[in-house]
């Protein structure tokens, strides 16, 4: 090639190209995270992460449950934080590799006021024995403080069910659903028989009935007249008055 030619030709020179992996390193709440193999991916509707990390694996979980946004590479992910998977393997260097699947929570559905209406007069409606298995749908007995109860609502308190006796105008903080406040709480109890062979589980908040069975203690006594309200005393103490020891 002439010196002339050498001259025209302008050489062209390109840089390297540096291509850009997805940074693996990841912070989900307090823990720190490496992604390994498909990195981050959504399938279904899902987030699936696979990843290494020194925390602990009830640490892994919450972290995930309390985390509203992952962020990686150019996408963020909002809102998942229903933990539908976890699970881990160890590899051949003795590292565990962990694998979470996520997904958004269902969304709640808003009901009608119709529906709404419904809903809560079968719950007015249900029988003791119902409620009794669907004890959490019922309103807190807490939630009423300030405020009137009607004779027959029932509350929940402490995991227990019960029912106002009488017209409460103000609840007050200080009386909460007990033995010492039967005048104006019963609390409900599987339904028994109250025959020999089924007695009721005696409880000191009961109005108890002539010729039901009771138990109490694992002694069952025969109750011989009404009383007409709660008593606040044991079956034991009450023998005579109002129960006969049945002996067996």
């Amino acid at each position: 090639m002439s010196e002339e030619l050498k001259n025209e030709v302008t050489e062209v020179v390109e840089e390297p190209i540096e291509l850009e992996e997805p940074v693996k390193e990841m912070k989900i709440g307090d823990i720190d995270i490496t992604l390994c193999n498909e990195l981050v991916q959504m399938i279904n509707d899902e987030l699936n992460l696979t990843f290494t990390t020194d925390a602990g694996m009830d640490s892994i979980k919450s972290a995930f449950e309390s985390c509203a946004s992952i962020a990686y590479d150019d996408q963020t992910y909002e809102g998942y934080q229903n933990v539908k998977e976890f699970e881990y393997k160890v590899d051949n260097s003795g590292k565990e590799v962990y694998h979470i699947v996520l997904a958004k929570p269902e969304e709640e559905v808003e009901l009608t006021e119709d529906q709404n209406f419904a809903l809560n007069l079968a719950v007015m409606n249900m029988s003791d024995a119902n409620a009794l298995k669907c004890i959490s749908i019922f309103p807190t007995w807490e939630s009423y403080i300030g405020k009137k109860l009607s004779q027959g609502i029932r509350v929940q308190y402490k995991g227990e069910l019960w029912k106002v006796r009488q017209d409460i105008s103000v609840v007050l903080e200080n009386q909460a659903p007990s033995i010492e406040t039967a005048a104006l709480y019963e609390r409900i109890d599987e339904e028994h028989e109250g025959t020999l062979e089924d007695p009721i589980p005696y409880d000191q908040t009961m109005t108890v009935f002539k010729d039901k069975y009771y138990i109490e203690d694992g002694i069952i006594y025969k109750c011989i007249r009404d009383s007409g309200q709660p008593l606040y005393a044991s079956c034991a103490s009450q023998v005579r008055n109002y129960f006969e020891k049945v002996e067996q």
